[in-house]
């Protein structure tokens, strides 16, 4: 595939904190409409990748290219970097604005749209979201689920080319975590690309295109939903996926 079809190149990247070695040569592609499963146990490496990837952790060694821009601190690479959404695992939003003013108040500072373009676009996300209902709320009288709803109505204001998701039901009980997962699923509906680091297998293996295995900080496997889950016979990966089953 031609390189600049892709959206996010990662060449061979290295990241520590301090002697704590997290992602040890990390090379990946990420085209259009692309859906990536991460997968992997805690402290493998898996939300500091796409950290690093959004530009809120800084490599020691490697490459990161978004639409072929390097990520670093130029102007072309800052813009470019735009089209980057981040969903965090707790959601993050203001807790003195309401549902609605949570999605205008970025729209207004980092798109510079007018108050009323801003709230049109905001009534109508959280309607694709169906928290319309929920637009003069505060964040304090939501769900779980509902606040990460609004995260990612919010992320989608900014008319991003890709999302990150970093654990994005690891906070809610599975009820909560279903309401969230089916709005994934209509993004994936809508062309969205996607990367999404997560435990919940049984979502994702019906979602991603390929899935990678990470492991002491390397891709130590990557394929198919099918593959990784019922053919790859890597011992990590296999020891992985049994301790998820036995917590189900």
């Amino acid at each position: 595939m031609d390189t600049l079809s892709h959206l996010i190149e990662i060449k061979d990247i290295y990241k520590s904190f301090g002697d704590l070695s997290v992602l040890r040569g990390v090379s990946l592609n990420v085209s259009a409409g692309e859906i990536l499963g991460i997968i992997g146990a805690s402290g493998s490496g898996k939300s500091t990748l796409i950290r690093c990837i959004n530009g809120l952790e800084a490599t020691q060694r490697g490459e990161i290219l978004i639409k072929g821009q390097r990520l670093n601190s130029s102007r072309e690479a800052v813009n470019v970097r735009k089209k980057i959404g981040m969903v965090f695992q707790n959601f993050n939003l203001f807790p003195h604005y309401t549902v609605l003013q949570n999605i205008t108040g970025p729209c207004r500072v980092v798109r510079k749209l007018s108050k009323k373009s801003a709230e049109e676009l905001g009534e109508s996300l959280l309607e694709k979201v169906r928290l319309k209902d929920k637009m003069a709320q505060y964040p304090g009288n939501l769900s779980g689920g509902e606040k990460q709803r609004v995260a990612i109505a919010r992320v989608l204001a900014m008319e991003p080319e890709i999302i990150l998701f970093d654990e994005p039901t690891s906070a809610l009980d599975p009820e909560l975590a279903y309401e969230v997962f089916d709005i994934i699923k209509l993004l994936a509906e809508d062309g969205m690309a996607m990367m999404i680091v997560t435990h919940q297998i049984g979502f994702i293996k019906n979602l991603a295109h390929l899935i990678l295995f990470i492991d002491n900080g390397k891709i130590a496997c990557s394929g198919n939903p099918d593959y990784i889950l019922n053919e790859c016979n890597h011992p990590h990966l296999q020891d992985f996926l049994m301790r998820l089953r036995e917590n189900i």
